[in-house]
């Protein structure tokens, strides 16, 4: 089996800025179709993409919990507005 280099810092950088370039559906679509090959620039592959996931999980929850803050202080306006609560 033959050993590969490691990837330096340079080849990462060159790779991160391809892997923005296509977006998390193209870098999906051509690690499954086995474009990167090297299992060093696979890795980093899955590793992009799972930074990608959980900034857009991160996104989706406080955005949710701005929904939420925000429907709860339209229901107590309106609660007090009709003199509900005082």
């Amino acid at each position: 089996m033959i050993e590969e280099d490691p990837l330096t810092a340079r080849w990462k950088r060159k790779l991160r800025r391809e892997f923005k370039r296509l977006g998390r559906g193209g870098v999906r679509d051509k690690l499954h179709s086995g474009g990167y090959g090297v299992a060093s620039r696979a890795d980093l592959a899955r590793q992009w993409l799972r930074e990608q996931e959980e900034a857009g999980d991160r996104l989706a929850r406080l955005t949710l919990d701005a929904a939420v803050i925000a429907a709860t202080i339209g229901v107590i306006s309106l609660l007090v507005m009709l003199g509900i609560i005082k």
